[in-house]
This record gives structure tokens, sequence and C-alpha cells, in this order.
């Protein structure tokens, strides 16, 4: 969807991923593992992806391009998903959060370290931050 050059760095821990952003994409797993997955980016990331997924110049981030990089989040979460259903780990997604400004709900300011994998986008780098742990009940 957003080019074929997409590429994925080298993994590392990040601290207080959701103050790290300009622009946050929240989305929570849950099932046999549990947690939160945050994709963060600058806004004019953002506003490059937008732009794509849209196919018409965006400056600023409106309803529409929210929507846009919430659904280009939950396509990344949903294959994941899919993929970990394969190898026998089921989880469901909750819908997406779009969070800017450093506005962090309440029920996320538990979230102080996540393993981020960096994605090299032609717009610009997106980071994959996985806040993830298995469901020790479901053992």
């Amino acid at each position: 969807m957003l080019n074929p050059h997409v590429e994925a760095g080298k993994p590392f821990f990040v601290d207080e991923p959701l103050q790290k952003y300009e622009i946050c994409v929240l989305v929570g797993v849950l099932g046999d593992i549990q947690g939160q997955v945050i994709c963060g980016m600058t806004t004019k990331t953002a506003t490059g992806i937008i732009s794509r997924m849209l196919m018409t110049e965006v400056n600023e981030i409106d309803q529409m391009g929210e929507s846009a990089i919430c659904e280009l989040k939950n396509i990344i979460i949903g294959t994941a998903s899919t993929n970990l259903s394969l190898v026998g780990y089921h989880c469901n997604i909750t819908p997406p959060l779009f969070i800017t400004g450093g506005k962090i709900p309440e029920f996320l300011k538990h979230i102080h370290t996540a393993l981020a994998i960096p994605i090299k986008t032609p717009f610009g780098d997106v980071d994959i931050n996985l806040a993830l742990r298995k469901d020790e009940m479901r053992d």
C-alpha cells in the first residue's frame, strides 16, 4: 500500500513510547498474547502516509486522515494476529486509538517500556512498539 520499498530496521527498547512520538496509533491485543501495539511517527511521516493512502496532498491531519492511518494500523496488526493464529496463538485486536500531542488516556499510563521495530518508509520512519506479554492463565 505504501510502496514496495519498506524495510524493517534493528529492534530496540524505547522508554515512554506514548510520549516519544508526535503521532501514535495504538491497538490493544487480547487473547493468548495481551498488551498494546503502538505505531509511533512524526506528523510529517503521518501526512506523507495519509497523502499516499488518500491519493491527494495532505498537509494537516483531519478526521479522514486519522481514519486512514488507523486503517493502515488495522491492516498491519490484523495480519500479525492472523499469522500468530497460524502458529497456535489466538488473539483479538481492539479498534485503533489515535493519540497526538502526548494526551495519554489514564488507562494507558502504565506503559513505560516497549520493544520498537523501526520501519523505514519513503515518507519517514515508523516505529512499531510492542508492549505485549503472554497470557499465563491460558497455559
